[in-house]
Parts: C-alpha cells; structure tokens; sequence
C-alpha cells in the first residue's frame, strides 16, 4: 500500500446507515476526517435476525476501536450433520480463535447497530436523505438526496447495500442477481438448550438447509434455507413445519414454538465483484459492491473489512484521494472475489450429495475453517490489529 503524508482532513459523504457506513465512519473519524453518515430511513434500522462475526470480522471491529464486551455469545463449535441424523464434522473455534487471535461471536444484529452507533457522535447523522446520485468532479464530489438537497464533499463512500444508488451512478450495470435460493429465519427467545449453550448447529437436507446458533441471553437465531424463485410465494412456519418434518431435534421443537410474525424472508442474491468500485472521488463498501448468499456467512464480516482497510488507506491521503481508493480496491478485490466465489459454489452445491457425504475428522474440519478465514481476509493475513475484547455472556 502506498504511503501518504496526510496534512489535511476530507469531508466524506457515507451512504447508507447500515453495518458498513456505521463502521467505516467510526474509522474516518478516528483518523481526523469530517464523515457525515446520510440514511434513507428516519431511524436506525434494526431489523434482521443475528449477525455471525467469525475471526476475520472480530478483528476488523476492533482494528476499527469497536467493543463487542457485554454482548451476543462467543461461539466454541461448529457442528455439521445431515437432515438423517448423521454427523457429517465438528470444527473446534475455540482453536480457530487460538490460530488466528480473534473469536467467533453471534450478535443480533440491532445489538451490533447500535453498539456501532453509541461508538459514533450523535451529529453524524443525517436520517431521512434518500440518495439518488453523485456527481464528480476535479476538486469535490456531490451527493444529490430525494428531497431536492444536496451535500459537497471530498470523498463519497456508498455503503447503500446491494441496491446501491452510489454503484448504478458512478458504475452502471445490473442489479445483484437472485442465486435461486432463499432464507427464511428469525430471533426469538428460547427455552431449547441449544439457545443457552455455545454451539453453532448446521443440518443439511437435498431440499432444504437449517441452522441454529445462539446470540446470547437465551436468543437463538435460526434460518431456514429453501430454493427459491420469483414466480413461488413466500413460505409460512406451516409451510416449514411440512418441509421439515422428521429433522433431527430441536428443528421440529423450534418450529412449534414459532409463529409467522417471528419470519423474516431474505431471498439469496450475488453480485460480480468489479474491477473498479468507483470513480475518482468514490468507492464503495459490502453489499453495494459484493453482495453474496450467506453460505458462507461471511457478507457482514467483508463489510467490515472494507470499513478497516479503506480507513486505513485514507489515513495516508494528501491531496488526490483516487490513488488511495483504487489501492484500497485492489487489496480487498481478490479477497472478497475469493469469498463470494466460495459463497455461490456452495449454494449451488447445496442440492448435490457433496455437502451431505463429506464426514471428515474434526482437526481438518478446524483447519479448514482456519485456512479458509485467513485466505479471504486482509486483517487476518499477518496485519497487526489490537486484541479482541467480546462478551460471552
């Protein structure tokens, strides 16, 4: 990466109040820039299920100065088996967090939003700014909002999600497309033992996938994945009870105890990863530039380490930014191309034999957790960051 003197500070215009704008504000901010965050919504959103924050997200936060002390569960296994019953691996995180100096933790996902947020000044806000534009030019760069207004700025970061109004405008091009797949899931209190211990549990199925994780103070977050298209409505817990009847416990159990209000439907998309995320006084973070299917579960923790990097790339900024957001591309690019190409060969895979033969022992199902964190991330790759400071509550 190349070095810059930095000898003033850069207004930058974020989009989007999501994971990504919170983080990577949190750290603009803390390397001495003016950073105003411009969200759509007129409050901070806080919907969704639980967020899974493997090694590589864990140590992003805190290279970004983000506590997780007090909150969600610090996971110590990860269990695989078929929807017959039977064990397919078992990977050890508590080594995973050993090997690689940061652990595996389950948060809801308003708890992480708002953690982010009480870390930020309460000026930084803008809510209620729909962006529908940006405009570059030599010496500034211009964010246009639906309410006639418009903001000037050094640098615009669109961390508006896989909709990005900042993507189609400096780049063009299609949408994030539908992988074929959907998740139906949830966050509910629970009184199943699975939601009080410290194991994730994945069950794969040739027509359906399940995972329980616990997110602490006896939530539990579960997810439901089904294919799916465009032309099939959307499922009830009564359409799941019938999909996943005779599943090894407590799948039955927890779908007795939930009800349609409890469902959040989040159809499965990806994008190809551009070569360029910007133009000269843009670029983009997560989804906006590299939305994934959550198989990997890895889209909020290559949130995050776009946020650390590209904060780290502009504390070194002297004048012209482009030279330091086209590096910060290049570094990140191959990492999370190398993610999401993971990502979508897995779904794919997911009505194939191969997730469901693949019993192994559980040293090499820990390795391969290991090998597979460290070579899709940047902070994780020999970069110095400071400890990990996570509640397991």
């Amino acid at each position: 990466m190349p070095v810059f003197e930095r000898t003033e500070t850069m207004r930058v215009l974020v989009i989007g109040g999501g994971v990504g704008g919170l983080a990577v504000a949190k750290g603009l901010l803390d390397k001495g820039h003016r950073v105003r965050i411009y969200e759509h919504a007129d409050r901070l959103r806080d919907g969704g299920a639980g967020v899974t924050i493997w090694s590589n997200g864990t140590a992003a936060l805190s290279g970004l100065g983000i506590s997780l002390e007090g909150v969600g569960r610090q996971l110590h296994s990860l269990r695989a088996m078929t929807a017959a019953g039977r064990m397919l691996w078992e990977a050890d995180l508590d080594e995973v967090t050993e090997r690689l100096g940061a652990p595996t933790v389950e948060i809801p996902r308003r708890e992480l939003l708002n953690r982010m947020a009480e870390a930020l000044p309460g000026g930084v806000f803008r809510f209620g700014r729909r962006c529908v534009g940006v405009r570059e030019f030599a010496d500034h760069v211009v964010a246009d909002f639906e309410d006639g207004g418009s903001e000037t700025g050094d640098v615009v970061v669109g961390a508006d999600g896989q909709r990005s109004m900042v993507r189609r405008t400096v780049l063009g091009g299609e949408p994030a497309r539908l992988t074929g797949w959907a998740s139906w899931q949830g966050l509910t209190y629970s009184d199943l033992p699975i939601a009080h211990g410290y194991q994730t549990l994945n069950i794969a199925g040739r027509d359906g996938h399940c995972g329980l994780i616990p997110a602490g103070d006896g939530l539990l977050h579960w997810w439901f994945d089904m294919p799916w298209s465009e032309d099939h409505p959307e499922l009830t817990v009564s359409d799941l009870r019938a999909a996943f009847t005779g599943w090894p416990d407590p799948v039955e159990e927890l779908l007795a105890s939930v009800t349609d209000e409890d469902l959040g439907f989040f159809p499965h998309i990806r994008h190809q990863v551009p070569k360029v995320w910007g133009g000269p006084r843009t670029t983009l973070i997560g989804d906006a530039a590299h939305a994934m299917p959550p198989a990997v579960a890895q889209a909020a923790n290559q949130t995050m380490e776009d946020a650390w990097l590209l904060s780290s790339a502009l504390s070194r900024v002297e004048g012209d930014p482009e030279p330091m957001l086209r590096d910060y591309e290049q570094q990140r690019r191959p990492r999370v191309a190398k993610v999401s190409r993971t990502a979508a060969l897995t779904s794919a895979q997911r009505r194939t034999p191969l997730q469901r033969i693949g019993k192994f022992p559980g040293w090499i199902a820990t390795r391969s957790q290991v090998i597979s964190l460290r070579s899709g991330s940047n902070i994780l790759r020999g970069l110095a960051y400071p400890s990990v400071s996570v509640g397991v509550a």
